[in-house]
């Protein structure tokens, strides 16, 4: 897996922004900044209304959130690092395996530390603490990886902006179920995206710097 030096000054850019900017949103949240608890509120508040008030919309967004469940991501993740095995492609599994550690060492450490409550007016079946978002972090990073692992197959730009739309905007729809359910507030699925945003970008730039000094 080749990255150029270009591209790689821009994911670590793009993995500095996003650790930055993961960093004050956490401080935000362990501060309880009063702010960001308010609109937490408004807009679960109003999730929890639209949700009672329309059953279809609760339906639905039911069955995107379980794509986004553990069974689901752990049974694609073993199915791609056999896959990955099975051709032996070892820098392809070496890169999948750094980005999944780094993306469940963000989220597990935070998650542990600030140890922060879920709405009390859950419309939807989870455990655990609430910042960041399991499901959305989980997710967002496999699509990240997705569109990484594909992007150099795709030669028609056709292709690359379907890839895009269509793992981009399940990802990020995933991540809108969990407030649209009640089950999280709107800042836990941002920290969710922003650990994927970090993760997988690290593991970019860490693992294209391994390549070039493993080489003689």
């Amino acid at each position: 897996m080749l990255v150029q030096p270009d591209a790689r000054r821009r994911w670590l850019w793009t993995a500095a922004a996003a650790v930055a900017a993961y960093a004050l949103l956490t401080f935000a949240v362990e501060a309880t900044w009063t702010p960001l608890v308010e609109q937490d509120a408004v807009v679960s508040a109003a999730a929890h209304r639209l949700a009672l008030e329309y059953p279809m919309w609760r339906s639905a967004m039911t069955a995107v959130t379980r794509t986004g469940d553990t069974v689901v991501l752990l049974s694609v993740l073993a199915f791609t690092l056999g896959f990955l095995l099975r051709r032996r492609l070892l820098t392809q599994l070496g890169f999948v395996c750094a980005a999944v550690a780094a993306s469940a060492a963000l989220r597990l450490t935070v998650h542990a530390l600030v140890a922060r409550h879920r709405p009390e007016e859950m419309l939807g079946l989870a455990a655990g603490w609430s910042y960041p978002s399991g499901h959305t972090s989980h997710f967002a990073t496999g699509a990240l990886l997705l569109l990484v692992l594909a992007w150099p197959l795709l030669r028609a730009s056709w292709q690359r902006v379907a890839l895009v739309a269509g793992v981009g905007g399940w990802a990020l729809l995933v991540g809108a179920s969990r407030v649209a359910l009640v089950v999280h507030w709107p800042s836990d699925v941002l920290g969710g995206w922003l650990v994927a945003l970090a993760a997988v970008p690290l593991a970019i730039v860490t693992h294209a710097m391994w390549l070039n000094h493993s080489r003689p």
